[in-house]
């Protein structure tokens, strides 16, 4: 499904006006694990409906769950869920998106690793970042 110029035209307009009704959140600093976890999966639904190019409606029946809820999801309204109601929902998803099956994978191998100690978690995040740098720098 494509949309015409004048409709992306008209998304953006209603998007501009709805713009102050939005909760966005941009400090993450302050937020739990546990929020921050919500995020990151609210995020793969939005993802799903933007690279299906669904409507919310498509999507909701998809996971048989009511438009509402799926509204409450996709605008980050995360303290309406848990994370167990989240991921269950978005692993019903996966049955249609190849990228969502990874990240619900890596998800679950995440959990099985073992706990680091706060050294080996400090260095391990300091070798990520080097050589985010060092692939994007080669990019």
């Amino acid at each position: 499904m494509k949309y015409s110029n004048s409709e992306i035209i008209k998304r953006v307009e209603k998007a501009k006006r709805l713009k102050k009704q939005l909760t966005h959140i941009t400090d993450k600093s302050k937020l739990s694990t546990e929020d921050k976890m919500k995020l990151s999966l609210c995020k793969h639904y939005v993802q799903f409906a933007n690279s299906k190019r669904f409507k919310l409606q498509q999507v909701a029946d998809l996971i048989g769950i009511p438009i509402q809820r799926l509204s409450e999801i996709t605008n980050y309204k995360i303290n309406k869920f848990t994370v167990d109601q989240l991921i269950k929902n978005l692993s019903l998803l996966a049955e249609h998106d190849a990228q969502i099956r990874e990240y619900l994978v890596f998800l679950a191998q995440a959990t099985e690793l073992p706990t680091l100690t706060v050294t080996e978690t400090k260095r391990l995040t300091r070798d990520i970042k080097e050589a985010t740098v060092q692939h994007g720098a080669a990019g």
